[in-house]
């Protein structure tokens, strides 16, 4: 995914959760589906109150979406299994992400590795810890920094060049 939503919260998008936004749409993360003993699985509150966030998608994607949910209710969930209920994580890893990963030969990939890709092409772009913990929806930057520093450059290059010349 390249929102880098969790999985929770990419199951629990609902219809509602998506705005179209004239030229700009996007999904509005606002719960997550976890499995509770003895309930099964439903949709309740996210991680923190930090990861309360709305994320930009392409317009493609947001019609593609649009089309797919059809006439469904706001309320209704996007992602739905074959019987129109909320998606099983676990199912959804092992009948989907599993075998792609398979096939392609990454059998160490799981969902979390988007987010990795997401946060490592965010730092790449420019983006700075503070935007990429609000995109990831993390509690707060050092936690990002902490999580993601492996991605960030190594090599200092030339310290001073960026310092303006000094005139005496």
């Amino acid at each position: 995914s390249a929102t880098g939503v969790r999985r929770s919260e990419l199951i629990a998008l609902q219809v509602r959760h998506l705005e179209m936004n004239g030229g700009q749409p996007f999904v509005k993360v606002r719960q997550r589906i976890r499995r509770r003993r003895g309930e099964g699985l439903v949709a309740g509150p996210l991680k923190s109150r930090y990861a309360k966030r709305d994320l930009p998608i392409t317009v493609e994607l947001a019609e593609r979406l649009k089309a797919d949910a059809g006439s469904r209710a706001q309320d209704a969930f996007l992602f739905v299994s074959k019987a129109g209920t909320a998606l099983d994580p676990d199912n959804l890893y092992l009948r989907v992400l599993a075998p792609a990963c398979a096939a392609a030969g990454v059998e160490w990939a799981g969902f979390h590795t988007f987010r990795h890709t997401v946060a490592s092409r965010m730092f790449a772009m420019g983006r700075n810890v503070v935007q990429v913990q609000r995109w990831l929806g993390h509690y707060s930057p050092s936690f990002t920094l902490d999580t993601y520093v492996h991605l960030l450059d190594e090599d200092l290059g030339d310290p001073l060049a960026a310092l303006p010349r000094l005139s005496g």
